[in-house]
């Protein structure tokens, strides 16, 4: 699943694999090049586990619904 987001200037890639829980981001902290973050790392901090679980159950447009959700939240809309 691929996904790119921007919140004023910036701009956020995600590379996600649910099936092997591994994710890729990409921003101008890392020059647009992408770098390995921790599963977890998509979820707020001292939720991780909960969220998680809660996560591992939706479907793919769900998850994704719900990331784009999240990102909102922090000021960032989905790009086509």
């Amino acid at each position: 699943m691929n996904l790119k987001f921007k919140g004023g200037h910036e701009l956020i890639y995600l590379e996600l694999d649910r099936i092997k829980k591994k994710a890729k981001i990409a921003t101008s902290k890392s020059f647009y090049k992408f770098t390995s973050i921790e599963w977890k790392m998509l979820f707020d901090k001292g939720k991780e586990e909960e969220q998680e679980k809660l996560t591992d159950g939706l479907d793919d447009k769900k998850f994704r619904m719900s990331l784009v959700l999240a990102m909102m939240q922090k000021g960032y809309v989905l790009q086509k």
